[in-house]
């Protein structure tokens, strides 16, 4: 089978997926074309997943789709973005029609959940990898940055802390499953002074979030939500959450669970504390590729 074949076949998959009110042009020109609506921002992020790195490489094809589109789709909720579209790079080792079927198949499924238009990409052979490129608009100047964290704000995360861990570990399907928490990341624009997913494990996360506002911060070992069956620690640094992270001045209206896990602080150091006395900070914060 050639490669415009699989592409011919991938679009049939797609089908409603491509298309979209904004959607000027989708799939099968040299590019697609949208509109962006006057008085927004358009938000993009990108992801790469990689066969055995980021997911197994026996996983089915359908799983890994929508896995691919959620862990996108959770940096624009991260950002108080409303998702519209994607475009998606692929590369095969060698031309698995079964498999490329039910990857599009997922990624189709999960667009429409989340009102996504999958507009366009490219197909290449190498090692198996999938690539997400996702938009997203936002008012201008709405957008949640992890750069506005100030002493004093209060942190919270949605969610449980360690459930995809867990997830992994037991090759269970929520690992595939990610909910990217898009209505909350809409719902904090204006209350949240930064933001962030936890995708590489809190501790790093939140560190990323102090560096970039210049501000240390302090967690309370014992309020932050942990998943059932996992060891709190291996919660904190593990990753694969997916779940927001965030700083503000007041607790949000919202109508998914959010937790106070700490407080934002003066300085540069991220401080964990456990019955109100500072504890050592596990030697890795967090997921590294490198």
């Amino acid at each position: 089978m050639t490669e415009f074949e699989l592409i011919e076949r991938i679009v049939a998959k797609l089908g409603t997926a491509a298309t979209g009110e904004d959607v000027l042009l989708g799939p099968g020109d040299d590019a697609a074309l949208v509109s962006v609506p006057e008085g927004f921002d358009l938000a993009v992020t990108t992801d790469t997943l990689v066969a055995g790195r980021h997911f197994p490489v026996d996983a089915p094809g359908h799983l890994v789709g929508e896995r691919a589109l959620g862990v996108n789709l959770s940096d624009l909720a991260a950002m108080g973005a409303d998702a519209r579209h994607c475009v998606v790079s692929l590369t095969l080792p060698e031309a698995r029609l079964a498999w490329v079927e039910g990857l599009a198949c997922g990624m189709a499924g999960a667009a429409r959940r989340h009102g996504v238009a999958i507009v366009g990409g490219n197909l290449s052979r190498g090692g198996l990898a999938i690539t997400v490129a996702a938009h997203g608009i936002v008012p201008r100047g709405k957008a949640l940055l992890r750069s506005g964290a100030r002493p004093g704000d209060a942190i919270f995360v949605s969610g449980e802390i360690g459930a995809g861990h867990r997830a992994l570990v037991r090759r269970e399907r929520r690992f595939y499953a990610v909910q990217p928490r898009l209505a909350l990341g809409i719902a904090l624009r204006g209350t949240a002074t930064s933001a962030i997913d936890v995708s590489d494990g809190l501790l790093a996360d939140l560190a990323h979030v102090c560096a970039a506002s210049g501000v240390g911060a302090e967690v309370v070992l014992e309020r932050v939500p942990v998943a059932d069956g996992v060891d709190a620690m291996a919660a904190l640094t593990a990753g694969d959450d997916y779940e927001l992270l965030f700083t503000a001045r007041r607790a949000p209206e919202a109508s998914e669970r959010v937790t106070r896990i700490g407080r934002i602080t003066s300085g540069s150091q991220v401080t964990l504390l456990h019955g109100g006395r500072p504890i050592p900070l596990p030697a890795s914060r967090g997921y590294r590729h490198f």
